[in-house]
């Protein structure tokens, strides 16, 4: 069991496993002594991505890019260090199902340039589904107490892609504390906003903001 565990195949599965059971032993600790590294680590994150909105429909929308991809696997429904930890349990537990089957029916471990793949795969597939029903029972993530609403008024800049009417692109936000806000911005009219445009936000949809180039 343990050479499985320790192969060269699995040591990657393994690190994780490992990081994954010392941040949870770290918080199940801290715990019991008044202290949680789950919202140490949540205030400490220098970017708060704001994805309110459910935005799995804007995952085929390649301007979305980041904003869509976390939202899609739930990364701000779940306390950081909650979604961290299924995200490496879902890799390792992956990667060593993929060894173990390997192992099983043809007697060998699978090479690593193989294995990774599919263990990625599965942690996107595996953190999606069970961070959904997890999100609904546990306490929405609040990295930052600023309310995206009061972003209405503010400048940012499109980083990725050209937004429109009605293909939004993202964008960065720096507030008035220095911390990132990466959000969905689509022109008020039919007008394009290419990669680099500074942009006023002028209204909070429920999926992203109503903007203006800035001249």
């Amino acid at each position: 069991m343990f050479e499985f565990l320790l192969s060269d195949q699995n040591f990657v599965f393994s690190c994780a496993l490992c990081l994954m059971l010392v941040l949870a032993l770290l918080e199940g600790v801290g715990a019991l002594i008044g202290f949680s590294l789950g919202n140490l680590i949540d205030q400490a994150l220098p970017v708060d991505l704001d994805l309110d909105a459910d935005v799995s429909a804007e995952l085929v929308n390649p301007a979305s890019g980041v904003t869509a991809l976390l939202g899609w696997l739930c990364f701000a429904k779940l306390p950081f260090l909650v979604w961290l930890i299924l995200a490496l349990t879902s890799f390792s537990v992956s990667g060593y199902l993929v060894n173990a089957t390997a192992q099983n029916l043809f007697n060998l471990l699978v090479p690593m340039y193989i294995s990774l793949p599919l263990a990625l795969l599965a942690m996107v597939w595996l953190t999606r589904l069970i961070g959904q029903p997890l999100a609904r029972l546990l306490p929405k993530n609040e990295s930052s107490a600023i309310s995206s609403r009061s972003f209405v008024g503010k400048s940012a800049r499109i980083t990725i892609g050209t937004a429109r009417r009605d293909l939004p692109a993202e964008a960065v936000l720096v507030d008035d504390f220095g911390q990132k806000h990466y959000i969905l911005v689509a022109p008020e009219d039919d007008t394009e906003l290419p990669a680099g445009t500074e942009v006023a936000l002028l209204e909070k949809t429920e999926r992203h903001f109503i903007v203006k180039a800035l001249s």
